[in-house]
């Protein structure tokens, strides 16, 4: 276990590392440096696995690769990676590696931040669950003999005994059966398609809302970019098509080309998804009116971006005191199941 939390440790300061990398190469870019000297420049300050990562690359590049090619096995999730895709088709890498530095940044702070906020809730409960086993092993025994030859006991008293009694298969129950449906969920997700997966993740309570507005802010993000650098509607949703990093968009491009084809229109189109937020589809259907369909795209997910990083800020101001409310029931319902039974021992002598 210790093992497994020290890669985990490990993986995640290489990920803030790899964030801090690609956002200065976007910067090197910026100033006018060639992609192989950046790179090359940033390989000196680096660690021997980042290293060897990085000579791959440059050797990608040398023998004629994109950029987004050569940083295919470069070890960032597959969503970032689309961003090199997508800005390097829009003559925009320098930007595109500093958006992806910076998302991979932000994403890393805020796992941290929730590990930070949970840490000692879910130690005070394990501490809980132990005091609960150890009232089973040796607590209750000793008040199931005592009021076995007393007189009826009252009710509450008969519930917490009961449930110290039945606490621990109830808990091996609720594991057991987690364990069990998120593997069983785990195996069907693989043969899901894109589609279907994006659906059961709607449908799921709370994240489902996070879910929509990350492919609305995504789609309307990438899409705003390419229509600003004078490519058309069917052309920024064939490079979608073309990439392979988010099946998702892949699938759901080809099928909106397919349908303006038909002569129905984007704003409809969108309008008609549950993928998408329902803001979207007026967005698009001003911008068209007004001629600023791509600034409005990109407003709109500078927009959602926010809003996403505010709701996740909302989220952990309440999941602590949440943690500390189920900690101080657990507390308040072992403190009545010592309590209530000696009271009762104190009646009847």
């Amino acid at each position: 276990m210790n093992k497994k939390i020290r890669l985990k440790r490990r993986k995640n300061r290489h990920l803030q590392k790899t964030a801090n990398h690609f956002v200065r190469i976007g910067r090197l870019l910026e100033q006018g440096y060639p992609l192989n000297a950046a790179l090359t420049f940033i390989q000196l300050h680096v660690s021997n696995p980042t290293k060897k990562q990085i000579s791959d690359v440059l050797e990608s590049l040398k023998s004629g690769h994109p950029a987004y090619e050569a940083f295919h096995l470069f070890d960032i999730p597959p969503s970032l990676k689309s961003f090199l895709y997508f800005y390097e088709q829009q003559g925009e890498l320098a930007e595109g590696f500093i958006r992806a530095g910076t998302i991979l940044e932000q994403r890393e702070k805020m796992k941290q931040e929730l590990v930070k906020i949970l840490r000692y809730p879910i130690l005070l409960l394990w501490f809980c669950l132990l005091l609960l086993v150890l009232m089973y092993q040796f607590v209750v025994p000793h008040f199931r003999s005592f009021f076995a030859t007393t007189t009826e006991l009252p009710l509450l008293t008969k519930l917490l005994l009961i449930f110290l009694q039945y606490s621990p298969y109830f808990f091996l129950m609720i594991f057991f059966f987690l364990f069990i449906g998120l593997l069983y969920y785990w195996y069907k997700m693989k043969s899901w398609s894109p589609y279907k997966r994006v659906l059961k993740l709607l449908s799921l309570p709370f994240l489902g809302k996070y879910v929509q507005t990350i492919i609305t802010y995504y789609f309307s993000l990438q899409l705003g970019r390419m229509l600003g650098v004078g490519m058309t509607l069917q052309q920024a949703l064939h490079l979608f098509n073309e990439q392979d990093y988010l099946p998702f968009f892949q699938q759901e491009c080809t099928q909106l080309s397919h349908e303006l084809h038909q002569g129905h229109s984007l704003a409809r189109l969108i309008h008609d998804r549950i993928y998408y937020r329902e803001e979207l589809s007026f967005v698009i259907e001003n911008g068209e009116k007004t001629g600023y369909l791509a600034n409005d795209l990109v407003h709109y997910s500078e927009m959602l971006f926010r809003e996403l990083d505010e709701s996740f800020q909302r989220a952990l101001r309440v999941i602590q005191p949440t943690f500390f409310i189920m900690v101080g029931g657990v507390v308040f319902l072992l403190f009545l199941a010592t309590m209530l039974p000696l009271f009762q021992m104190v009646g009847v002598l």
